[in-house]
């Protein structure tokens, strides 16, 4: 026949076992407690080209390496692109922003991944001062469908306006644009004809990328 056995039930400490302990082990007082020095929390030295990651992830960012997008002068040529482009495209239009001092736009990030897609970025303009923003909202202010697009603003004030400006409140007659996969200089060179009172913002961008040498 099987044979059971009955657990015991542990023993329970008695009062006196208590009291012992407490005596043993006393809870430290307040003084006690006020005398012990606190520890200095661990000094951690800032990374020079740190990436600011929760900056990178409230939406509207600059990327390192790049130029300040919103400095004194308004930029008034931007590109819109994806990182899902052909690798010869973003590069060649990297380097002509880099030359021509324009903005190429991001819509979000790539494969959802924010250290993915700074570090595709990084890759991608190398030591180029080149300015790279994310701005979805821009796609929809200045009726981006396609990557690349081109976008002109025809005077600062324009430009300017576009800050903080929620959808649609970017007229058309603020600025032109253009979309396909065409250099910057083509892309400038069409929108003259197209427009010939936006050259005055137009020729000085194609005398930089024929003053610089393509890198």
């Amino acid at each position: 026949m099987p044979c059971f056995a009955l657990a015991q039930t542990p023993p329970w400490p008695t009062a006196q076992d208590i009291d012992r302990a407490l005596k043993a082990n006393p809870f430290p007082d307040a003084n006690r407690i006020g005398l012990q020095p606190i520890p200095r929390p661990p000094r951690v030295e800032p990374q020079r080209g740190a990436i600011d990651i929760e900056a990178l992830a409230r939406g509207k960012v600059q990327l390192p390496n790049a130029e300040a997008a919103s400095g004194a002068a308004p930029i008034p040529i931007r590109i819109f692109i994806t990182l899902d482009m052909p690798q010869a495209s973003l590069q060649l239009l990297t380097d002509q922003a880099a030359r021509a001092g324009a903005v190429l736009v991001l819509r979000g990030l790539k494969s959802q991944s924010m250290r993915q897609t700074v570090a595709v970025v990084q890759e991608l303009i190398g030591k180029r001062r080149v300015a790279w923003v994310i701005d979805p909202e821009a796609f929809t202010r200045f009726a981006v469908r396609h990557a690349p697009t081109f976008v002109l603003t025809l005077n600062d004030a324009a430009s300017d306006a576009q800050r903080g400006c929620n959808a649609g409140c970017a007229p058309p007659a603020s600025f032109v644009s253009v979309a396909g996969d065409v250099s910057l200089d083509y892309a400038l060179e069409t929108i003259q004809r197209r427009m010939p009172q936006a050259a005055p913002r137009a020729e000085p961008l194609l005398k930089r990328l024929q003053a610089s040498p393509a890198s």
